[in-house]
Parts: C-alpha cells; sequence; structure tokens
C-alpha cells in the first residue's frame, strides 16, 4: 500500500517535471538565441557602425544568468552536471538506495536554500536599479530561486523513486514518456 502510494506520487512529478522540462528547454533556447543576437548586434554596432550599443553587454549577462538557472534542471535531469559516481556505482540494492536517498536529501535541503536565499536577494534588489537600462535587478536575481525550485522538484522525484526501490519497488515503475527511460534513474549515478 506504501509502496503504491510512492508510485502514484512519483508518477505526479513526472508528469509535473516533464513540463517543468520543457518549458526550461525551450526558455534555454529562446534566451540563446536572444543573447546571441544581442552579442552580434553589439559586436555589428562597434565594429562596423563605429556606434556601441550601451546595454548590450548588461542585458547579454542578464540573459545568460536565466539561462544558467534554466538549463540547470535540463542538465541535472539528464546526469549532466559534475557527480563523483564511483560509489554509487560500486554499490547496487539497499545501499545504493540508501545513499541515493542521503544524496537527494542533502540536494534537497541545498535547493531550499538557495529558493529562501535567492528569494531574499531579488527581494531586497527590487530598488537597485541596471545601470544601462531602467529595469530592477530583481528581474535578474529571481532567476536563482526559480531554478533552484524546479531542480527541487525533480531531487523530490529522484528521492521518491530511491524510497521505492528501497521497499523494493520495480525498477521501470515510473516511465517517462519521452525516452521509455525509467523517470527516476538519472544517467551516470
Amino acid at each position: 500500500m506504501i509502496l503504491a502510494f510512492i508510485v502514484r506520487i512519483e508518477k505526479f512529478f513526472d508528469f509535473v517535471n516533464g513540463y517543468i522540462l520543457r518549458l526550461c528547454g525551450w526558455l534555454s533556447l529562446g534566451l540563446l538565441g536572444v543573447m546571441t543576437a544581442i552579442v552580434f548586434s553589439g559586436v555589428f554596432y562597434r565594429y562596423v557602425l563605429d556606434d556601441a550599443l550601451v546595454w548590450a553587454e548588461e542585458i547579454s549577462k542578464f540573459l545568460m544568468v536565466w539561462m544558467t538557472f534554466m538549463a540547470a534542471p535540463l542538465a541535472f535531469r539528464g546526469g549532466a552536471l559534475v557527480a563523483i559516481d564511483a560509489l554509487p556505482r560500486a554499490l547496487s540494492g539497499w545501499a545504493r538506495a540508501v545513499l541515493q536517498i542521503f544524496i537527494q536529501l542533502s540536494i534537497i535541503s541545498l535547493m531550499v536554500a538557495f529558493v529562501d536565499r535567492g528569494g531574499f536577494l531579488a527581494q531586497n534588489a527590487f530598488i537597485q536599479r541596471a545601470s544601462t537600462i531602467d529595469v530592477s535587478i530583481t528581474y535578474v536575481y529571481i532567476a536563482m530561486p526559480i531554478g533552484a525550485f524546479f531542480m527541487l522538484l525533480l531531487s523530490v522525484q529522484l528521492l521518491l523513486g530511491a524510497v521505492r526501490r528501497l521497499l523494493g519497488g520495480d525498477d521501470d515503475a515510473v516511465v517517462d514518456d519521452d525516452d521509455d527511460m525509467p523517470a527516476t534513474e538519472v544517467q551516470g549515478g
């Protein structure tokens, strides 16, 4: 009964996280495109027209911050973040599941701190303005708690998968529709 409940919650997180990952992917792609266009325009204006766009560098930096925090959940889910995976690969069964639970609880704790402190920074930066355009720096800082919240949701799903495996659940109980791989398994660890 507990195992069935965990599987249902895990499927819910798989559904929600699927939409979040699609959103992050499209946002990252769009932000990269806009940032590239701005940088190219800035170079063109500076060296061809000899009239620099004063705001191009600052806006590009802001877009880079947003792109970083929108791409981080994609990298986390895809197992592309830096990880030391020698120990998890050496373990199997319940020992690996316990280690994965510890890892995911650590990540969740860190993401909660990022959401809390990032929200605090964004709130306190509301009166601070960008130097070249009249925009509050809050709109840049808010990327951190948003990206951390998305990673928190992904980590909760991975935690539920580790708990399910610890309780003897099937590794393929929750399947991601996009790639037919177990949603709770992250490549590389």
